[in-house]
């Protein structure tokens, strides 16, 4: 079996938290006359090789699920299954997986996770629900591909953002121009400039009296603001993210989005993923 090792205390509560939330979601809907879709599209291996050795068997094993493998052991089950990704060697530890759930109706793709996307939300039809899992590699969540999930009135959505490579590629000085198509990618607007940018105080006088002043980054708060409400802006709901840290600091944003307008849809929602977000 190929190893995808990432991670650490962030993923498990990044998993834990997704698990939760399947098992809640297929519950409440085994009932109800819609087929489940589960959608992951950057699915790995299915599994993770923490990079935290562990020492007990038992906390081993567990270690090894990745959101794959969570999903595919829901207490009540998905219709379908869809996992994707783009790496030909991932595809193949998927196929392998496979394998292990004959009962179990699962479709794998080797596609660009945009393409994907896009593609999947357009098939959904009226008796149709969705949970789809954004864990990319990156940046290479397009915003249009966001756009696309929102449009299905149908879909919830978790979806880890990486705050801190929006944050790199956002220096303090300044916004460097072989960076500005990749952010407008990732943000979907042309505006992140005013929001994540302030004027300094002047520092240089010119030889005619004139001040010149130069751009700042806002505090982080302001861009984590900025983020959140541009997906308020496409989802009827979104939640609070939780915020996954490691020993060098803020890495990223777990986001839950609901695309279902109805006021209903987004008051359970706001219920049920404040009851499974991690204690502080």
């Amino acid at each position: 079996m190929i190893k995808h090792e990432f991670g650490g205390e962030w993923t498990r509560i990044k998993l834990e938290v997704l698990e939760k939330y399947l098992n809640i979601y297929t519950t409440a809907l085994k009932n109800q006359p819609f087929t489940l879709h589960y959608v992951d599209a950057f699915a790995g291996t299915g599994q993770r090789d923490d990079e935290d050795k562990k020492t007990d068997p038992l906390l081993e094993l567990e270690a090894l699920k990745g959101s794959v493998r969570r999903a595919l052991e829901c207490r009540d089950t998905f219709h379908e299954y869809h996992f994707n990704d783009l790496k030909l060697e991932h595809v193949q530890a998927l196929e392998e997986l496979r394998a292990e759930y004959p009962e179990k109706v699962i479709h794998i793709t080797r596609l660009d996770a945009n393409d994907f996307v896009t593609n999947f939300c357009r098939s959904l039809g009226a008796t149709e629900r969705a949970i789809v899992f954004l864990d990319p590699y990156s940046t290479a969540v397009h915003w249009r591909t966001l756009q696309a999930i929102a449009a299905t009135k149908k879909v919830d959505l978790w979806m880890l953002f990486p705050i801190s490579i929006l944050l790199r590629i956002l220096p303090q000085s300044g916004p460097r121009d072989e960076w500005r198509p990749c952010i407008e990618r990732l943000l979907g607007t042309t505006e992140w400039e005013n929001a994540c940018y302030v004027e300094s105080e002047p520092l240089i006088g010119d030889l005619f009296g004139g001040q010149e002043t130069k751009p700042q980054r806002s505090d982080h708060e302001a861009v984590i603001q900025f983020v959140t409400r541009r997906l308020r802006e496409i989802f009827p709901h979104v939640g609070e993210p939780t915020r996954l840290n490691q020993r060098s600091g803020l890495l990223f944003l777990f986001y839950f989005a609901v695309s279902n307008p109805h006021p209903k849809a987004k008051a359970l929602a706001t219920k049920l993923s404040r009851a499974i977000q991690p204690k502080p």
